[in-house]
């Protein structure tokens, strides 16, 4: 008695994505957070360097502050909710690239401000 099956063709193996390997020099969502609390000092800087450039164009120029001005603190509160968002959100919640990018963002808007401030 012979049976009639037909070969099984072997299923396909999929092959293993590649996992992201994390860069080892990157530094860790705790350090990231440090260096974001330091973000808020250096925009803290930026602040004073802002409103003194504001105040010399306020008393030099016509006495009103341009769009510029206004610009360049729009920048330092943006710079504010990345520094916080960085600092405070969890592990959970703000992938580890998304936390530097907002570090990033934190400390060049607070090095573009007072040059903004400056074109008015």
């Amino acid at each position: 008695m012979t049976t009639n099956q037909a070969p099984q063709a072997a299923a396909p193996t999929a092959e293993p994505e590649p996992t992201a390997v994390p860069d080892p020099t990157a530094p860790s969502a705790r350090a990231l957070r440090i260096i974001a609390l330091c973000g808020l000092l250096a925009l803290f800087v930026s602040f004073v360097l802002t409103a003194i450039v504001m105040l010399e164009d306020s008393i030099g120029d016509d006495g009103r502050a341009g769009a510029a001005i206004d610009a360049a603190f729009w920048a330092l509160g943006l710079g504010t909710l990345a520094g916080l968002v960085a600092a405070v959100l969890p592990r959970s919640v703000l992938a580890h690239r998304a936390r530097t990018y907002a570090v990033a963002l934190q400390y060049m808007l607070a090095l573009i401000a007072p040059l903004i401030a400056m074109m008015d």
